[in-house]
């Protein structure tokens, strides 16, 4: 079976928690970061308890549950949830939390962090709605993993976040309704997917699903709205999530080649409209120019939005990415490129991106 859900209709993903205004903020710069290479340590995953309290999952793993704050360009600002994966200060959540994003900062549940901490970007994976963390702390306490393969349809699950700013940790349950589906994100199907009715809201994304003994089977990245529609939320599950994740925290870049920029789609008018654009304008807005990069070489600037690319039309992100992946490294690409003085052209070459080096 698979599931279609519009990003602005049928599915919210839902890490951007916050009122109107602060949701409809533009795409917006980050401040490169450059992060020391990281090597994931994991405890191998055991299969998925389906005994014991809720209560005493939830005291399990609440330690490794954190918020999510990011701040945007225009001062813009949204939210989501993580989960601790390494006693080092990495931390998972979705990408679509971070993306375009020109701030981070992380608050803890541990008892022990009273004071949010700032996070740096080690890697995203749009793709499969990934991305790691990292802050400048020790000992933290990393979440425990099962298998998400050995679930079954009906076993029970609980979902931990942070949603619609309720000024503390949500916790929901349910039980695993569907396996391996595919929904629609905005940088293209994700697949894979588990399927629950525990209540997934905005600001969730990027939080924990867990067995009843507390352990990871999923991070939670999406729910349906739909008139008449309920209970339908979706997790990426952990087993396939692992090998992503393990790329990112050592810094291994996700595709061999970029245009040293960072972008986010802007796929609809109150988008454009923010970026001083005509209201029907769509395509893919730079958030960041990497120095030394191909992109400023090119002249390409924060807030620069890409309409097209070899005469092809970008209508989001999601459509460069596949532009950039689909071109060798030396190859140039034509981009016709509009801001808020109108159209130009820039040649841009596609390099290989380095080890550390942000998507």
């Amino acid at each position: 079976m698979r599931l279609v859900a519009a990003v602005a209709a049928a599915a919210l993903l839902a890490g951007c928690s916050g009122d109107d205004d602060k949701e409809s903020a533009p795409p917006t710069a980050a401040e490169p970061t450059v992060s020391e290479p990281t090597t994931t340590v994991a405890p191998p995953p055991v299969p998925p308890d389906t005994t014991g309290s809720i209560a005493a999952a939830v005291a399990r793993v609440l330690p490794s549950v954190v918020s999510v704050q990011t701040s945007s360009f225009g001062g813009g600002e949204g939210g989501g949830s993580g989960v601790i994966f390494d006693r080092a200060g990495l931390i998972l959540t979705n990408n679509h939390v971070v993306e375009g994003t020109t701030s981070v900062s992380v608050s803890f549940n541990d008892g022990r962090h009273g004071e949010p901490l700032p996070a740096v970007v080690v890697g995203t994976e749009p793709g499969r709605d990934l991305a790691v963390l990292r802050v400048e702390a020790r000992n933290l306490t990393p979440v425990q993993l099962a298998r998400s393969s050995a679930l079954r349809l009906g076993d029970p699950v609980i979902a931990i976040g942070f949603p619609l700013d309720l000024g503390g940790p949500t916790v929901t349950s349910g039980i695993v309704s569907g396996l391996d589906r595919t929904i629609e994100g905005p940088n293209g199907d994700l697949t894979g997917l588990l399927q629950t009715d525990a209540a997934i809201n905005p600001g969730n994304s990027g939080g924990p699903l867990v067995d009843r003994a507390g352990r990871l089977v999923g991070i939670n990245t999406a729910g349906i709205r739909e008139d008449g529609t309920e209970g339908i939320g979706f997790a990426i599950a952990i087993d396939g999530a692992l090998p992503v994740i393990d790329e990112l925290s050592r810094g291994a870049p996700s595709s061999a080649g970029w245009l040293g920029i960072s972008f986010s789609s802007v796929d609809s008018e109150s988008a454009a409209v923010q970026l001083g654009l005509d209201s029907s304008t769509r395509g893919a807005a730079v958030t960041a120019v990497y120095p030394g990069g191909p992109g400023a070489k090119a002249d390409l600037a924060v807030g620069d939005v890409i309409i097209a690319a070899d005469d092809v039309p970008i209508r989001n992100a999601n459509a460069l990415q596949k532009a950039i992946a689909a071109r060798e490294i030396g190859d140039e690409i034509d981009l016709e490129v509009i801001d808020s003085r109108g159209p130009r052209l820039a040649t841009v070459a596609v390099a290989r991106r380095t080890p550390g080096a942000l998507p």
